[in-house]
C-alpha cells in the first residue's frame, strides 16, 4: 500500500505521510528557532513512557492557541487536525504501527499544562521574545525600552486554596510584545512583584528602560527600586490616597493649568475626538525617590460635533529628566501605558475568553496565560491588527500559524 504525504492531509490514523517526507510545501516557514526555545522548558516526566517530546507538545499548544483554542480541550481539537507535514515540521514522533505522525491527546495535553513549570515557561517565552524584538531593532545603536506593567486577575481560574489566580505582567509599549509574567503568590497583591518581574525582564547592561505603572504602584518601595537601578525610570500616576505627595504635585501645577498646555495630542476614531492635554513642570521640592519632573494630563472625549462628552484628570511623576523626556514623550508613554489593556488583556478576555476558563490544575491557568500571550505577541510581531479575524484564519487553515511562528 503506498502512502502520501501532502499538506492538506489529516493527522487522524490511517492519513498518509512518511519519515523520509521533506519540507516542500512550507518553503520559508522555518521554524527551528522556535523549537530550540521551546526545548529549554524544563522537563518533568520520567523517560519512560514517553509518548511526545515536550517541545512539540508545547509547539502543538502554540499552533492551537493561535488558532484560537482556549482550554485542553480545544487545543487536542486543533491538534487533531493538523496535517502531517506540520506534524513533522514540529518533530512529532513518526509512528511505525499506524505509519504517520501522532498528535497528542487531550489528556497528555492536559496533565502537560498542569504538572509544567509555568513560571520557567513565562521566563524562556519573555526572553525569546525580548530577543527577537531586539533583532527587529538592530543592536548598532543605543536600545530604548519603553515597558508598561499591569496585573490581571483570571475570574474564572483558582489556586488550590480556592483563591483567584492573579497574574503580573510587563508589555513593550511600542509593539505590544509581553516580555515578561509572573504569578503573584496567594495572599499578597502585585505591589510586591515589581522586583520580581524586572528580575524576570532580560534586559541587557547599556539598555535604558522606562517602567510606566499605574496609580497602584505609587509607592516609595517601587519609586525607589526602578529609580535607583541603572538606566532604568519610572513613570507612575499618583493618587489621591499619598496626601503628602499629592498635595505637593498639585500645588506645583496648579498655576500651569492657565496657561497653554506643553503638548496636546488628539485623536478621532469611533465617531468621537480625544484630546490629550499636558502639562510639565519639575518636581524640585518634592519628597519622593529619584523624582525628576511632575505633570498633569487632561484626557477629554467629544463628540463631532464639539459636545464633551468625558473629562479625565491624571497627575504624574517620574524619574526621568527633561532632557530625555519632553512634554510630548510624557504624553504619548502615559496614554500607551494604557494600550497594554488593549492589546493584551482585553484580547485575552475577549478572543480567548480567559475570564470565564475554569482551570485550576497546578501551573495550567499560568501555562495557558503564557500561550495567550506568546501567540498574541507572535501576532504583534507581524503587525497584526485583527487578532480575531487572525485567529479565525488560522482555525480554517492551520498552515498559516507557521507565518507567524517564524523568525
Amino acid at each position: 500500500m503506498t502512502f502520501f504525504h501532502h499538506a492538506g492531509y489529516s493527522s487522524i490514523p490511517g492519513a498518509s505521510a512518511g519519515p523520509g517526507a521533506d519540507y516542500e510545501d512550507f518553503p520559508d516557514a522555518d521554524i527551528s528557532e522556535l523549537l530550540d526555545m521551546l526545548r529549554q522548558v524544563p522537563e518533568f516526566r520520567a523517560e519512560r513512557g514517553r509518548e511526545y517530546d515536550l517541545s512539540f507538545i508545547l509547539a502543538v499548544c502554540v499552533v492551537a492557541t493561535l488558532a484560537g483554542a482556549k482550554n485542553s480541550r480545544e487545543i487536542a481539537t486543533v491538534a487533531s487536525g493538523i496535517c502531517q507535514c506540520q506534524l513533522m515540521m514540529m518533530e512529532a514522533r513518526w509512528d511505525y504501527f499506524r505509519n504517520c505522525y501522532r498528535y497528542p491527546r487531550r489528556t497528555v495535553i492536559w496533565m502537560v499544562l498542569g504538572k509544567i513549570d509555568a513560571a520557567e515557561l513565562d521566563r524562556i517565552t519573555g526572553k525569546w521574545l525580548l530577543a527577537q524584538a531586539r533583532k527587529a531593532i538592530g543592536e548598532d545603536g543605543k536600545i530604548e525600552w519603553v515597558i508598561a506593567v499591569d496585573g490581571k486577575v483570571l475570574r474564572g481560574s483558582w489556586t488550590d486554596e480556592n483563591g483567584q489566580v492573579t497574574l503580573f505582567s510587563a508589555m513593550l509599549q511600542a509593539k505590544g510584545i509581553t516580555v515578561a509574567q509572573v504569578r503573584v503568590p496567594d495572599g499578597t497583591n502585585e505591589i510586591t512583584q515589581v522586583k520580581a518581574l524586572a528580575g524576570q525582564a532580560d534586559i541587557r547592561e547599556g539598555e535604558s528602560v522606562l517602567v510606566t505603572l499605574d496609580a497602584a504602584h505609587c509607592n516609595r518601595d517601587t519609586a525607589k527600586f526602578i529609580g535607583g537601578k541603572p538606566d532604568w525610570d519610572y513613570l507612575i500616576t499618583a493618587k489621591t490616597d499619598k496626601p503628602a505627595l499629592y498635595g505637593k504635585v498639585a500645588a506645583i501645577l496648579a498655576p500651569l493649568l492657565g496657561n497653554d498646555p506643553d503638548d496636546v495630542m488628539t485623536e478621532h476614531s469611533h465617531g468621537v475626538i480625544k484630546t490629550w492635554s499636558c502639562w510639565v513642570a519639575s518636581a524640585k521640592g518634592v519628597n519622593f525617590p529619584h523624582i525628576s519632573q511632575v505633570a498633569c494630563i487632561c484626557r477629554e472625549v467629544r463628540s463631532i460635533t464639539g459636545e464633551k462628552l468625558t473629562k479625565d484628570v491624571a497627575v504624574m511623576v517620574t524619574s526621568r529628566n527633561a532632557e530625555k523626556m519632553t512634554a510630548a514623550d510624557l504624553n504619548k508613554h502615559t496614554r500607551g501605558h494604557w494600550e497594554i489593556e488593549n492589546k493584551k488583556h482585553y484580547i485575552r478576555d475577549t478572543v480567548y475568553r480567559e475570564d470565564g476558563n475554569q482551570s485550576w490544575k497546578g501551573g495550567g491557568p499560568q501555562a495557558l496565560a503564557s500561550f495567550r500571550n506568546f501567540s498574541t505577541s507572535l501576532f504583534a510581531m507581524k503587525e497584526v491588527k485583527n487578532t480575531k479575524e487572525a485567529t479565525e484564519m488560522v482555525h480554517m487553515d492551520r498552515h498559516l500559524a507557521f507565518r507567524y511562528m517564524t523568525t
